[in-house]
């Protein structure tokens, strides 16, 4: 296994701090080693002398979807083959951009985290969600109005982006099978979303107090947690209280209830590089003006919600929600748009030591 030195660092060590300089890392192998001032000698290592260039931490992508085969999230004629050979593109690309981890959010299963394991495919280490869990009609229910009702009634067969649960018992047991099948956390959509006529109005919120608070508890018992899609003020006060942890997106929250995220140590991930690129592509998939009027709507909010968390100190966590190997050329534009209001260490520590948190 070889071994390499890099000498005369500047290193970022989490974003907080200013740039430390002098130092040598040392790496056998895909590990890290050492990050050190202290000298190391190691002659059966390669050294390399970075002349004060800046090496830093892997960066973490909190909410990616690695089977998106476009930016529509319906993917329901696909061949199982066709997702995995997408989901090994979109692993490899975000490493080569400098993405050591990935929080998938919902579309990736076990065989793709086996995969990475045996080192058939080579990418992030990869935290997956499995199937979103969405209700009837609800933000993750892919169905048009005339499609009949699937045949058990409480699973959409052909989507690997979710499965459909009504009642606690079923979103019980929907939420112990992705956990079962390896999930690392349960992902689930408390709203509609903001693109898609299928997904439901945003202003609209989903599953009951009831049927939060059990996925939540699933989770909990197998020691880990819930992440959200919401966007609605009501909508993020239930995951609140049902004891979610991670929001995504949250765009139409008030000051209010950005306060009570601080509260109940959660986390925001507004994820805005998702809606500016639909925006900018909307020609192409066919918006509507109407559509793209919302979109625009919903990043200006997005950003003075993201002013609220920063004054109420909330972890903001950083995640594209990119959808396809063309859209995830634009993952590492949300630091840029996230520049235009934030400042860079701040947007770096969400891409490093917040996310490793969360």
């Amino acid at each position: 296994m070889s071994s390499f030195l890099f000498k005369n660092a500047n290193v970022v060590l989490d974003g907080e701090r200013e740039l430390q300089p002098g130092f040598t890392i040392l790496v056998t192998g895909d590990r890290i080693e050492a990050v050190t001032r202290d000298p190391i000698e190691r002659p059966d290592a390669q050294s390399i002398d970075v002349a004060g260039r800046t090496i830093m931490p892997g960066l973490i992508d909190a909410h990616a979807h690695i089977t998106g085969l476009s930016l529509s999230p319906k993917n329901l004629a696909y061949p199982a083959a066709d997702l995995v050979v997408a989901a090994a593109n979109y692993l490899r690309n975000s490493l080569m951009a400098g993405f050591t981890t990935i929080r998938e959010a919902g579309g990736a299963d076990y065989s793709i985290a086996h995969l990475l394991k045996q080192g058939t495919i080579i990418g992030p280490r990869l935290f997956y969600s499995g199937r979103a869990l969405t209700q009837t009609g609800g933000g993750a229910d892919f169905r048009t109005p005339i499609e009949l009702t699937d045949p058990c009634g409480h699973v959409s067969p052909l989507s690997v982006m979710s499965v459909i649960g009504d009642g606690v018992d079923q979103v019980r047991t929907a939420a112990r099978e992705e956990l079962r099948k390896g999930a690392t956390q349960i992902k689930v959509f408390a709203s509609g979303g903001v693109v898609f006529p299928a997904e439901g109005h945003p202003t609209q919120y989903e599953f009951s107090d009831a049927e939060l608070a059990a996925i939540v508890e699933e989770a909990r018992a197998r020691g880990t947690y819930v992440m959200a899609h919401v966007y609605t003020d009501q909508g993020v006060r239930r995951c609140l209280k049902a004891g979610v942890r991670s929001i995504e997106h949250g765009n139409f929250m008030t000051e209010e209830t950005v306060a009570r995220l601080a509260e109940h140590g959660a986390f925001l991930d507004p994820t805005f590089i998702s809606l500016v690129q639909r925006v900018e592509t909307a020609g192409e998939m066919g918006l509507s003006p109407a559509i793209v009027d919302n979109l625009e709507r919903t990043i200006e909010r997005g950003k003075q919600v993201y002013h609220w968390a920063k004054r109420h100190q909330v972890p903001i966590a950083l995640g594209t929600d990119l959808w396809g190997l063309e859209a995830q050329k634009s993952q590492l534009r949300e630091f840029a748009v996230r520049r235009e209001f934030d400042t860079a260490p701040d947007i770096l520590r969400s891409a490093t030591a917040i996310n490793a948190e969360l």
